[in-house]
This record gives structure tokens, sequence and C-alpha cells, in this order.
């Protein structure tokens, strides 16, 4: 089921700040992306009640590495005692 939109009275739709750095985020890959800075990606997004992942490009060693890399900072980040149980993370 769609969730709707809601618009608020300046005509934007509603974004939390986690939406707004989520955009930055893939605004700020795309640009680097479209210099030629990134030779390939995977990205991983999160809704409401589902994740999906879609990889591209073809350097899977620095991928992988990439990957390790992100998930023991979303485990420094909101495993308790260091992150402190934080479930709101930003680059």
């Amino acid at each position: 089921m769609k969730r709707p939109t809601i618009i608020r009275p300046d005509g934007e739709a509603a974004r939390s700040p986690a939406q707004i750095e989520c955009i930055k985020l893939l605004k700020d890959a795309l640009e680097s992306a479209e210099n030629g800075d990134i030779n390939a990606c995977i990205l991983v997004a999160c809704g409401p009640v589902d994740f999906g992942i879609a990889i591209a490009g073809a350097d899977a060693p620095r991928l992988n590495l990439g990957l390790d890399v992100a998930k023991r900072t979303i485990l420094d980040r909101t495993s308790p005692p260091v992150g402190g149980g934080r479930s709101v993370l930003h680059r």
C-alpha cells in the first residue's frame, strides 16, 4: 500500500530529516559518478516496511571491503556502549 504524500502549505512535500539526508547523499553520489569518480556502487535502500539493494560496476573486491566497513560503522554507531544504541545514522 502506497502511503499518501503530505504536502506543506508552501506546496513542497513534507520530509523528515532522515529523508533529507538520504536525498542529499544520493545527489552527491550521482554528481561524483557523473564526474567519473565512481566506478562501482552498492545501494541499500530501506523503506518503512522493507529494504532493497542494487549493485552496479565491476570492482567486487573494493565493493566487498566497502560493505565490511559499512557494517562495522553501523555496529559502532548503534551498539552500546560506544554508540549508545542510537538508531539515527549520519555521514
